[in-house]
């Protein structure tokens, strides 16, 4: 049912991917500059997603303990495995490069370990992106999956009227802040992620519940879809406000692709729903990625390979070595881990209730 979302996380990780080619080269593209934009995809197809999986024991029916325990188990389950394997990995190649490689201007924060063990590390209480950088989202997404799904569920459940209210009140209040500031970007928003998060979950609730409750045509959601991938594109190559207005074509983008459209073949494909499902992994080996393209970076330099060939082949090795990484951790290891963990955790939560 949800094939096309699937296929845009795969791209919202592309996209995102692209930003820290263009951070780490220095290439200075307008579009590859706002990939950092990727990650607030994700965080309103995660309030979306959500919702319409636990639709009916969340927004249904009565919300108990036990349910609840479940819903943590199995979100514990998908994001903790990935979570500590690349910062075992990272910690390891950060050591190594600066003791034995003596890179002195690598900067290892210890003071960092236990919050992104907890993953707390995005909650405001630290004052820099530490270890595996990139799972500051996690961070933010865990708080969501602790915090904000079960209050969204229960304003809804006191009065659905009511429950929309609150929801649309914190998503306009957060967009006319960012809109009204005189320098804004989402990007400031990392180890201090919390309010980025808040309204970009909570439009993906709102927008499920309208999908919900409403069915629109094929030729509709291509409409919608066009009109929110098109005030995307505008938003980006004015670079108005794109940051404080983005996640409103976002919210269109989802929106459409939750139904048949008739570009189903960019996102539903095969091929893109394998690279959907693994986009979890190929976001979170970026940066472990990026530290293994450096010797081959070094190499192209070292034989004087002009510049132009040498951006391309760099961003095809590296794309190579992140989403061969992604692959084989998501087969090897996150899916494994992941249903290991659901079927332990829940059957102790069982014996205990």
């Amino acid at each position: 049912m949800l094939n096309n979302l699937t296929g845009l996380r795969f791209y919202a990780a592309m996209w995102v991917f692209l930003y820290h080619f263009s951070v780490y080269i220095g290439l200075g593209n307008i579009f590859f500059d706002k990939g950092y934009l990727g990650v607030d995809i994700f965080f309103v197809l995660s309030g979306f997603i959500l919702t319409y999986a636990y639709q009916k024991s969340f927004f249904g029916e009565k919300i108990t303990f036990k349910t609840y325990c479940h819903f943590i188990i199995k979100r514990f389950a998908k994001i903790y495995p990935l979570q500590i394997l690349t910062f075992v990995i990272v910690g390891i190649l950060l050591y190594c490069c600066k003791y034995l490689l003596h890179q002195e201007n690598l900067i290892i924060r210890n003071d960092h370990i236990i919050s992104n063990l907890l993953m707390t590390h995005a909650w405001n209480i630290n004052d820099a992106l530490s270890w595996n950088t990139h799972s500051w989202s996690l961070s933010a997404e865990w708080f969501a999956y602790l915090f904000l799904f079960v209050l969204a569920a229960f304003v809804l459940r006191i009065s659905r009227f009511f429950g929309l209210f609150i929801l649309i009140t914190v998503v306009v209040y957060y967009i006319a802040k960012w809109f009204n500031a005189d320098v804004f970007s989402l990007n400031q928003y990392s180890y201090n992620g919390l309010e980025r998060i808040v309204p970009e979950f909570f439009l993906g609730v709102i927008i499920c519940l309208l999908r919900l409750r409403y069915e629109i045509s094929k030729r509709a959601a291509t409409f919608i879809f066009v009109l929110g991938f098109t005030l995307m594109l505008l938003l980006v190559i004015f670079d108005y406000k794109v940051d404080a207005l983005c996640i409103l074509a976002f919210g269109f983008i989802v929106y459409a692709l939750s139904f048949s459209t008739y570009l189903d073949r960019f996102f539903s494909s095969a091929r893109l729903i394998y690279f959907g499902n693994v986009s979890f992994a190929f976001y979170m080996f970026q940066l472990i990625a990026f530290y293994l393209l450096k010797p081959f970076q070094n190499y192209l330099e070292y034989v004087g390979m002009a510049e132009d060939y040498r951006l391309g082949l760099q961003l095809l090795v590296l794309f190579f070595i992140n989403i061969t990484l992604a692959a084989a951790a998501y087969r090897y290891f996150e899916e494994p881990m992941r249903v290991l963990l659901v079927n332990k955790l829940v059957k102790s939560q069982n014996r205990k209730a």
